[in-house]
């Protein structure tokens, strides 16, 4: 995997910046822009894979941009709920054990935050497991443009055991863009929004290098 390229390449475009300036305005709308930069992450990751000299997308079809990232919102929705449902248990359990405390219901507050405790081991895991899921799932979709086909969940473990490796490695990479895009929050404030869709464009990148690379029964 070319990471050097992946940061990299998104300077040679003669019109970058607008491309950055534009995705980091519509990541200022809520949902709507979330939907966007999604769609312009898979453009990038086909690009990619296809082997186009310059992957950088446009923003020249807007419309055809959100058609494809809505249904890979979905898929990280999908993909999260059980975080989502760990997260709430997680929380009322919080709530409900310092209401019992403060009650002076020692006991019962006490057991209640213990519980509480046990569950965050578990929203890591679910964590570290959900996000290889993810990503493969959204390569599913890409690869056939069918979101039944991406929530499939074993054809997914199965395209991710035929590189585990490599899948890790991107996880791992996608967790460093992600602090490369929140280090304009950082130092420049606002600036975030501009940082995180360069971080999008260079994860579409390896993302891409990802799905062009042949699988086991390919070699």
């Amino acid at each position: 995997m070319d990471i050097r390229r992946a940061f990299s390449y998104v300077f040679d475009d003669d019109e970058w910046l607008t491309v950055i300036l534009l995705g980091g305005l519509f990541l200022m709308v809520p949902i709507f822009g979330q939907i966007v930069l999604v769609g312009f992450l898979f453009e990038t990751v086909r690009n990619v894979a296809a082997g186009n000299s310059r992957p950088l997308p446009k923003w020249n079809h807007l419309g055809e941009t959100f058609s494809l990232g809505l249904p890979g919102f979905l898929i990280q929705i999908v993909y999260a709920l059980p975080i989502i449902l760990l997260s709430s248990v997680f929380g009322c359990l919080l709530l409900f054990g310092t209401v019992m405390l403060r009650q002076q219901a020692s006991v019962v507050g006490s057991a209640i935050m213990l519980t509480f405790l046990c569950i965050l081991p578990l929203l890591s895991l679910a964590g570290m497991l959900i996000q290889p899921l993810t990503l493969g799932a959204m390569v599913r979709y890409i690869q056939t443009g069918s979101l039944g086909a991406a929530l499939r969940v074993g054809a997914v473990v199965d395209l991710l055991r035929g590189d585990l490796s490599g899948w890790l490695l991107l996880c791992l990479l996608q967790i460093f863009c992600m602090l490369v895009g929140g280090l304009g929050g950082a130092f420049f404030g606002i600036g975030a929004v501009f940082t995180t869709t360069y971080a999008i464009a260079v994860f579409g990148h390896l993302l891409g290098q990802m799905m062009a690379r042949p699988t086991p029964h390919e070699v």
